[in-house]
């Protein structure tokens, strides 16, 4: 279990409510019921329906009822979405796979998921997820992308470039580089300044 993950066990005192969190902060596009997220959670009926209850009152989901069943979504523009998608996304899945694994990865300089991937936003022509920029071991990090597409079923499409790469396509004003680097993303090694600085 890494550092963050257990951070976030300490600040989220319920374990339920952690993992209904996690569930609507990793996939923010979907919508559930109560029964559908008990059986996903593995949890009891009344301690996930008390978290919902309370992610409601702070209008972090909101309800949406079809036919006598009540569905559940993020509410995306709550103020604290983009800070808790943040650290669920580095403490859990992919995000956490590639920072636990830095070392093994070479010498990354920065590594960031895009909006693409954190909640299926597509801004300009990209529909790139996870963006390493530096000098990466590719074996080890398609050994990560490869536990992801099948523990998700879904393929992940991802960019490695250079560190040189990267600064010199900058500076030319690339607008593939551009794109990445003007949207919403989650650093997870190194920071946006240091990177457009």
């Amino acid at each position: 279990m890494s550092v963050a993950t257990k951070t976030l066990e300490h600040l989220f005192i319920s374990k339920v409510r952690l993992k209904v969190l996690n569930h609507f902060l990793l996939t923010a596009d979907t919508n559930i019921h109560l029964r559908g997220l008990v059986r996903e959670l593995k949890e009891e009926i009344n301690a996930v329906r008390r978290e919902l209850i309370r992610l409601e009152e702070f209008k972090i989901v909101i309800p949406e009822h079809k036919g006598n069943r009540k569905y559940y979504t993020l509410n995306r523009d709550h103020y604290f979405i983009p800070e808790f998608m943040s650290l669920f996304h580095k403490s859990y899945g992919l995000g956490a796979d590639i920072i636990n694994n830095k070392a093994k990865l070479g010498e990354v300089s920065y590594a960031f998921l895009t909006p693409y991937y954190s909640q299926g936003f597509i801004y300009g022509q990209n529909t790139i997820d996870l963006v390493i920029i530096g000098k990466v071991e590719l074996m080890q990090l398609e050994k990560i992308i490869a536990k992801y597409q099948k523990e998700k079923k879904r393929e992940l499409h991802y960019t490695v470039l250079s560190l040189s790469e990267f600064q010199t396509r900058r500076r030319r004003l690339d607008t593939f580089i551009l794109d990445l680097i003007v949207q919403d993303n989650i650093m997870l090694i190194g920071t946006v300044e240091k990177m457009i600085k």
